[in-house]
């Protein structure tokens, strides 16, 4: 529970960032998504990634890890077939992990399922903020004004 909190909290803050380099392209839209289960993946970035927590680098086409439920965001479609391109969306807290901004291809099975999990937990909290708005009334407005 603990870990869907933590994975929650980094996907909702890398929502609210404004990503510049997307703006670029109206059409192109920021994807987040939950890695689907456990796996080890291939590091696609060009010259490499440097693993602060392990304090190595990792080159082009090295494995690292990555628990379920990573946040994920899409970079574009894989260079093979039904595959999508995603670069791992958050800061490795762990030894034998990835590192940050990692780009790699997963199925495309595997991103819709992982988008699908990402959308039912924002939809999810969602509701609950909505539920939440309700109970306390005027208090929320109150409590979420911006003093001035």
């Amino acid at each position: 529970m603990k870990l869907n909190l933590k994975n929650t909290l980094i996907a909702a803050a890398f929502a609210a960032v404004p990503f510049s380099a997307q703006a670029a392209d109206a059409d192109k839209s920021v994807e987040l998504a939950f890695l689907p289960s456990a796996q080890d993946v291939t590091l696609l970035n060009e010259g490499g990634k440097f693993v602060t927590v392990d304090m190595k680098k990792l080159a082009k086409g090295d494995k690292c890890h990555l628990e379920k439920d990573a946040v994920i965001m899409k970079v574009g479609p894989g260079a093979e077939p039904a595959t999508t391109r995603v670069r791992y969306a958050a800061p490795n807290l762990s030894h034998g992990g990835c590192p940050f901004m990692t780009e790699f291809e997963i199925p495309d099975a595997d991103y819709t399922a992982a988008r699908t999990a990402f959308t039912a937990k924002t939809d999810e909290a969602s509701k609950k903020i909505d539920d939440l708005k309700k109970q306390l009334g005027d208090k929320w407005n109150e409590l979420t004004q911006q003093k001035q």
